[in-house]
């Protein structure tokens, strides 16, 4: 099984290291949270340590998909109480998020209404809209405490609705210029739609033997839809973002889908791989939460190809020891299939 770990863009070579050492398969590079420049830095100084290291690590950009997000603020964390009332203002930054949160959906007052629920980062914190003060301006209520951070994502419920997709497809376009010469070996796109798709084709690179092409599925979609991507042999694998799906679509569904796409990829023999909230446990604790275990453990029996780990390696610390944990969890239920695969053998 692969295990793919984000890069932090903070990180340092001995970080690194670390995280090959201790099993990381595929280094992810996510390009939705800053300049394409920075990012080029970090694949750079990835590819020293893997060059030093003699590995054979390989490298996985992401493409972004222009999300919503929060601008920064002083301090880049901010705490809020349930309950408490704040104004939520279309800006890139802010001095004080007492005075006002930034968001860089410009007139966010037009594209709200009252009672909206909004949820901030994979739902860490969630919001409900108070009042539409004017077209850049609203008040919103806090409905759980948490912290806030810095250009966290900003679901408003109906994200996929409001994409552009020629203007995502401009976006694309004008990355892969940027990225040119770092010859990823998995790139990573988003499902929007059909016609969305056949238009990144056309710009992808040609495949070869060394590059996979991976369709994120971030939304609830049609069995039409599934099977229509489960038979496209441009892309070589599917991305399960239960991140994305859990303000994308009810999330007592996530479950159920995430069932039902492995289900019906293994039938095409579709390789799948898994990301979001994977032992993010881990960050914290030193013995994961047992539902992290059987988490991971379900989706080694399930037949993934792979896990991501996305802020759980990315904004940790302790990334190395995320990954030496999965890698303990993941040996333990592959020692227990072939120990299942050889008795049946024998009984037959």
């Amino acid at each position: 099984m692969l295990i793919i770990a984000s890069v932090g863009h903070n990180i340092t070579e001995e970080q690194i290291i670390k995280m090959i050492l201790t099993g990381a398969d595929v280094l992810r590079f996510n390009l939705s949270h800053r300049s394409i420049d920075n990012y080029i830095e970090s694949v750079q100084k990835a590819e020293k340590v893997i060059d030093s290291l003699n590995a054979s690590v390989k490298k996985f950009i992401d493409f972004p998909l222009n999300k919503h997000r929060l601008g920064f603020f002083e301090g880049q964390t901010f705490p809020v109480q349930e309950g408490s009332e704040l104004i939520l203002r279309s800006a890139d930054y802010s001095p004080d998020c007492l005075e006002f949160i930034p968001l860089n959906i410009p007139h966010i007052g037009s594209k709200v209404s009252l009672g909206q629920i909004i949820a901030i980062g994979d739902g860490e914190v969630t919001v409900q809209i108070k009042d539409i003060i004017s077209s850049d301006i609203v008040k919103i209520q806090i409905i759980n405490s948490g912290i806030i951070r810095n250009s966290k994502t900003v679901n408003l419920g109906n994200n996929y609705a409001i994409y552009d997709e020629d203007y995502m497809v401009e976006i694309y376009k004008k990355t892969l210029e940027q990225i040119n010469g770092l010859h990823p070996d998995y790139l990573a796109c988003s499902y929007i739609s059909k016609s969305f798709i056949e238009k990144i084709k056309l710009l992808f690179p040609p495949k070869t033997n060394r590059l996979k092409y991976i369709i994120k599925i971030e939304k609830n979609i049609t069995a039409e839809e599934l099977n229509a991507i489960c038979q496209d042999n441009f892309f070589d694998m599917i991305l399960i973002d239960r991140g994305e799906m859990g303000v994308n679509m009810p999330f007592e569904k996530i479950g159920l889908l995430q069932k039902q796409i492995m289900s019906r990829a293994k039938k095409f023999s579709k390789p799948i791989l898994i990301s979001t909230h994977i032992l993010a446990s881990t960050i914290h604790n030193y013995i994961p939460t047992r539902a992290d275990i059987c988490d991971l453990t379900n989706i080694v029996l399930d037949g993934a190809a792979g896990i991501i780990f996305g802020y759980e390696t990315g904004l940790n610390k302790r990334a190395a020891y995320t990954i030496a944990t999965a890698k303990k969890i993941i040996n333990e239920v592959e020692k227990y299939q072939a120990k299942l695969a050889n008795h049946l053998t024998v009984t037959n």
